[in-house]
């Protein structure tokens, strides 16, 4: 197939009134200025109660009943599973959104309105599947001032770390628009880019883990604290909250190196009284919302900051590798085949994400210890030579 454009059907983000099927619905929903995001998952909901009388009826039958996101996981498969990745608060996090989002709008305009939006329709189950769907397949338009739709069928195209192609809005033609970045052979599957996106955030959404070493774009949230014993703590967590830091932050660690943002925490953490005028200067480069980049140099502090983000980055790899060795040796007793092949499932998954996960921290840890075996030997080198001058002075 040569590279070529298809266009698909017209946006649905934020549908206007006369695109709703059950037009009552749609005016409830305008009146009470429901943003995007519920919008369409309410949309989305209702459409799919109509059945065959939705003109989306081929397109919500072939969705997915159950989403592979991490929406679908309970609170004990992700506390068991996802114990040493990062990506376990975060989806903590999406479900407690989803359930908050939910149960704002039963308050606010479902209970008072049970006609037009019954229980056995709205409800949370509903909700967790209509928000699965749109964390995996919802698109954010650029040339529509980054506007999010769901563009059906053309959401079926698969995701490669390789490709850099996207769906766009065409205005000559007023649709979407996917461009291949290169020729494809007949028969041959077509792939496009979900966005750049870590191994992490692409089981958050989509519900997979990309092989290991594949994603060019993969990175793990680093995580380093403030040191509570340190005699300037108080000093330090001022100047962090005053630029919207906290005590424990996270930054994203990739196997190509780490932030600049990092090393300047890093610096605040280990930097010494003498020092507390700097303070607030480090938290901003922390922080990154200066105006313009500022020059990290504190070479006094050089060695115990890399030290520092190595004595961190190693904690980390213990945490992946004991997680790791004690999934490998759990057995456990399934009720039935389909919660068994689930069980395998999820744990197959964490297990990719955590050795994905893991590999980068190993190559952070390699690069650190590296670079401080050559700052000490350097040093080392500069001390012989001090000493060797010493003495053929007073030969």
């Amino acid at each position: 197939m040569e590279r070529s454009c298809s266009s698909c059907p017209r946006p649905s983000s934020s549908p206007p009134i006369r695109e709703w099927s059950n037009r009552e619905v749609g005016d409830v929903m305008k009146r009470y200025s429901v943003p995007d995001w519920p919008l369409l998952a309410t949309y989305l909901i209702s459409e799919a109660s109509l059945e065959g009388s939705s003109r989306w009826s081929s397109y919500i039958d072939a969705l997915p009943r159950q989403p592979y996101s991490l929406l679908y996981w309970t609170r004990t498969e992700i506390d068991a599973y996802l114990v040493a990745s990062p990506i376990r608060e975060r989806a903590i996090s999406r479900i407690s959104d989803v359930i908050g989002t939910y149960n704002d709008l039963r308050d606010r305009i479902f209970s008072k309105y049970p006609d037009l939006f019954p229980e056995k329709v709205y409800n949370m189950e509903n909700f967790r599947w209509s928000f699965g769907i749109l964390f995996s397949r919802l698109v954010r338009l650029e040339s529509m001032d980054g506007k999010v739709a769901l563009v059906p069928w053309a959401d079926m195209l698969n995701h490669s770390p390789e490709v850099d192609a996207f769906l766009d809005y065409d205005k000559s033609s007023q649709g979407i628009v996917f461009t291949t970045d290169r020729s494809y052979q007949p028969g041959e599957q077509v792939f496009i880019s979900y966005g750049k996106k870590s191994s992490g955030e692409l089981l958050l959404s989509y519900g997979f883990v990309p092989k290991e070493g594949t994603n060019p774009n993969d990175s793990v949230e680093f995580m380093v604290s403030l040191n509570k014993s340190d005699e300037c703590y108080k000093e330090k967590l001022q100047a962090l909250k005053k630029h919207g830091l906290s005590e424990s932050e996270s930054f994203p660690l990739r196997v190509t190196g780490w932030p600049v943002e990092l090393m300047a925490y890093a610096f605040l953490v280990v930097s010494p009284p003498e020092m507390i005028q700097r303070f607030e200067e480090m938290a901003v480069a922390a922080s990154n919302k200066g105006s313009s980049k500022p020059a990290l140099n504190y070479p006094e502090l050089d060695e115990q900051a890399l030290q520092f983000i190595l004595d961190c980055c190693e904690s980390s790899i213990k945490k992946y590798t004991k997680y790791l060795e004690g999934a490998k040796g759990s057995a456990e007793v399934s009720i039935n085949t389909k919660q068994a092949n689930r069980t395998l499932l999820l744990k197959q998954l964490a297990r990719d994400l955590c050795i994905s996960e893991r590999r980068i921290l190993y190559r952070s840890q390699y690069i650190l210890r590296r670079r401080l075996r050559d700052m000490r030997a350097g040093g080392e080198l500069k001390a012989l030579s001090l000493f060797n001058g010493l003495r053929n002075l007073f030969k």
